[in-house]
Parts: C-alpha cells; structure tokens; sequence
C-alpha cells in the first residue's frame, strides 16, 4: 500500500453508493456479482435530509459486502421517488457524475454468461483493446436506474495489483469511474479536501471503446486513477478527449434523490476536519454493516457524492 500523506485521513474507499429506485433489482444484481447484504436501516426525513440535503425524503438503505473483503456498495431508495435519472444510455458521454462501477474477472465470458442467466443483458459490444500493459476486454451492463456494471478482463498477472479478489468469477467492486470536463479541478479537489492521490494513469485511443461508451465522436480518452492502492477500490476520472462543447453536464442533476449511481463511501480517521475542509456539517448516523459513524456528506467537482464514515469506537 502506498504510504499516506500527512494530511490524509481517508483510510479505506469502501465503495459505491447507489439511489435506488427498486432495492430488490439492485439486490439480484448485485447478488449475481458476488456481493452479499450484511445490513439495512430506514431512515426519517428528518435524518435523510440531514445526511443528504433533501427535503420531505424518507430512505431506506442496505449495505452489501464482497465475502472476505471489507469493500462492497450501498443502496439508497428515497421515498418518495423521482423520475429523474441521473444518466440515460442514449447519452453515454455525459459529464460531471459518477458512470461506471468496475469489476475484474479472470474469464469475462463465463462471468457474463453467469449474470446475464440472472437475468441482467450486457450490451452487444465488446470493446477489446491494446494498452502498454497488455491487451484488454471489456463488457457493459446497464442495469436499472442507469448505473453502469463493466467486467474488465486482461492478463492475471496485471491484475493481481488492480484487484483484491482474483480467483472468482468475478472480483469486488474494483473502479468507481465517470466523465469529467475539467480533470485537473477534480484532481485538486480530491487532493485537498480528502488527500487522495494519483496511484495509475493511463490513455486509450480505440474505435472500439468508442462504441462501448456509445460516442459517435472518435475519443482520445485519458483518466487518472486516485486512491489509496491499485489493490483496493479508487476513483476513475476519465476525460475523453472530446471537441469542447460536444459534451453535456449533468452535475446539476447527480444529487439525492435522482436515480443512479450517486457517489461513494469512504472510511476516514476525522470526518469532522473533512466537513470544515468541504463546507458542511458532520452528524451522527448509524451505517448498516459498519455501526455508528461520524459522518460528512458533499458533492466533489466531478459530481460524485462523497460520503466519508468516522467509525465510532465502541463504549
């Protein structure tokens, strides 16, 4: 693991976050991808509004773990719902949100074979691509509410450092990834308020990806990879390269309770510096699976909603 800043209190990335418009699809799918429910909550407006910033939203939320990993996601419905989806797949290039949860597997075809006999398609194209490291295939599967699942397989060897689990059919969460405009905004922001780093960077120029994302615009797409370790959950930020103006915002619409994937869940050692440094207030909740926290909620530049956990020692 790499060795952290000083001003960095982030200790693990636990994983992504999910507005759920349906908890028991997102249940199937997820199930089929090897995590597993360790805990759920129901949540007053009074609560969800602080946490989330909403008004007149109840929620209920469930956490879910990859066995033996201390990484997994969490599901948040809001009651009552919206119609407002965070991302459409007619328009995969939009930026400023979160879009794509990663997972390796050792054998993308039986992988994808296995989740789609659950019941969830993955689209046509298979993107399969050369990069310095070796060569590479990739599937997407847009599963409800919009949020994006990709299988990534390569050589075992190279993602024995990109991976915790690698001898099942699928890994845990391993990349929580979206568009960004402005990369070098998202970066600082990151740096700053959480003091996380750039672990990996990497580029892709590739006609195949390009259908993969559903871009009629050929992409230069470049992305930093920030974390703590390659081995564990990161953050994606991708900039495709495209003519400035091709590309649509949604940062206005990724908040609660819009649909989709929503941001991500961070495990820190002084949430109550992170919310001075992100202007807002720290409150006490109590996260399914993970006990009683001290928690700041914020959106980041790249319109992610960062959610970092103080666990609080027991009495």
């Amino acid at each position: 693991m790499l060795t952290q800043t000083s001003h960095n209190t982030v200790l693990s990335i636990h994983g992504p976050v999910i507005s759920s418009s349906d908890l028991g699809a997102h249940l199937s799918l997820f199930e089929a991808f090897g995590l597993r429910e360790v805990g759920r909550i129901r949540r007053s407006e009074q609560e969800t509004g602080t946490i989330w910033q909403t008004t007149g939203q109840s929620s209920e939320e469930i956490t879910l773990e990859t066995p033996g990993t201390a990484f997994g996601l969490r599901l948040v419905r809001f009651s009552p719902g919206t119609d407002v989806q965070i991302r459409q797949p007619s328009r995969g290039s939009d930026s400023e949100a979160l879009k794509v949860i990663d997972f390796y597997t050792p054998d993308l075809d039986a992988a994808r074979a296995s989740i789609e006999a659950a019941g969830f398609r993955f689209k046509d194209e298979v993107a399969e691509y050369e990069t310095p490291e070796g060569r590479f295939r990739e599937a997407h599967l847009w599963g409800p509410d919009g949020v994006v699942c990709a299988l990534l397989g390569g050589d075992p060897d190279y993602f024995s450092n990109f991976a915790t689990v690698t001898d099942r059919l699928v890994s845990e969460p391993q990349s929580i990834s979206g568009p960004v405009q402005d990369p070098t905004a998202v970066l600082l922001f990151l740096e700053d308020v959480l003091g996380l780093e750039v672990i990996h960077r990497y580029g892709l120029d590739d006609q195949s990806f390009d259908a993969l994302v559903g871009s009629d615009t050929s992409m230069k797409l470049r992305a930093w990879n920030v974390g703590l370790t390659t081995k564990e959950p990161y953050f994606g930020i991708i900039n495709y390269g495209l003519p400035e103006g091709s590309q649509t915002s949604v940062f206005d619409i990724a908040r609660p309770p819009s649909r989709g994937l929503l941001g991500a869940t961070l495990i820190v050692d002084d949430a109550a510096r992170i919310a001075i440094k992100a202007g807002v207030t720290a409150a006490s909740i109590t996260v399914p699976g993970m006990g009683d926290c001290l928690s700041a909620t914020f959106q980041g530049p790249n319109g992610a909603w960062f959610q970092a956990l103080q666990p609080t020692p027991a009495k």
